[in-house]
């Protein structure tokens, strides 16, 4: 059975606890973190979101992902299977905390790949169109359930949508 799915207004908060996380990455990384961005729904006002920091982080060279990945774990995450969405391409996804709800993601990638740019184009296109961005939010509150099954429904929708919103950021 899945959690169920929390959905929260814009909390001003979420920028300031992405700053925190950023530098924490920043420096824990020892150098191979080159970048690091705020995504998902709790990177853009006035919506309604899960109360989780995704961030996209780039990576100086790419043989440092697993050293990079175990350095981010001793700030009490833990890696999991990386999304199907970027499955072409070496990343590694990392959960805080390491059990209990979700507060942050962590996903690290090549500076300049496609999981790179898609995550960055996704953000500013639904930052830059108002009527998706509206969009986004009903499909969120439609599937705003309860269930053994609500995490997996949710999930499917997201990806549907990011699937066509993609398509259009091309």
């Amino acid at each position: 059975m899945t959690s169920p799915i929390r959905l929260m207004s814009y909390n001003q908060q979420w920028q300031q606890d992405f700053e925190q996380a950023r530098s924490l990455v920043l420096w824990a990384t020892d150098g191979w973190v080159h970048e690091v961005q705020h995504i998902g729904s709790t990177a853009l006002a006035d919506g309604i979101a899960q109360p989780i920091i995704d961030m996209v982080a780039c990576l100086r060279e790419m043989k440092g992902l697993n050293e990079a990945a175990t350095l981010i774990e001793g700030l009490n995450y833990v890696r999991v299977a990386s999304p199907q969405w970027c499955c072409d391409e070496l990343t590694a996804l990392l959960h805080k905390p390491r059990t209990g709800a979700l507060t942050h993601t962590v996903l690290l990638v090549r500076h300049g790949g496609t999981a790179w740019r898609r995550s960055l184009a996704i953000r500013d296109w639904l930052s830059a169109h108002l009527g998706d961005w509206q969009h986004f939010q009903n499909l969120k509150r439609e599937h705003h359930t309860t269930g053994c099954d609500a995490g997996l429904r949710y999930a499917e929708a997201k990806n549907d949508f990011f699937k066509v919103l993609e398509q259009q950021t091309q």
